[in-house]
């Protein structure tokens, strides 16, 4: 199968945001609590993973390769930090739950398709 051009170029800017996100949550985390920029960057790194959370969830039922491979576990190792769950949203909204959950149930049914139509996957 062949990508599209602005498929590939999405795919890009997605893994550029994450691994945006993992740099600065990872910066962020491992400096000291006291920093008086700490509202802001808490804010900062907040939206920005709400935008990555949001773009994937945006991107249902088919969802992204970028999304289906790396979004669980950036927020796995933001939210494992401390206090990160009392500061970002997406450690206690369920939206990652939400996305895995229907890229589940949309995997399953093109699953029952393929069996129906009698084409055999894996």
């Amino acid at each position: 199968m062949i990508m599209s051009g602005k498929k590939i170029l999405v795919i890009i800017i997605i893994a550029v945001l994450i691994s945006s996100v993992v740099a600065g949550a990872v910066s962020f985390f491992n400096r000291s609590s006291t920093s008086p920029n700490n509202g802001n960057n808490n804010a900062l790194l907040n939206d920005r993973l709400n935008e990555v959370v949001n773009f994937c969830l945006r991107s249902l039922p088919n969802g992204t390769s970028v999304c289906d491979n790396q979004l669980l576990t950036v927020v796995n190792k933001i939210c494992g930090q401390d206090d990160a769950k009392q500061v970002i949203d997406v450690c206690s909204d369920g939206k990652v739950a939400q996305y895995y959950n229907t890229r589940n149930i949309e995997s399953s049914k093109s699953t029952t398709i393929y069996k129906n139509n009698n084409i055999t996957t894996k």
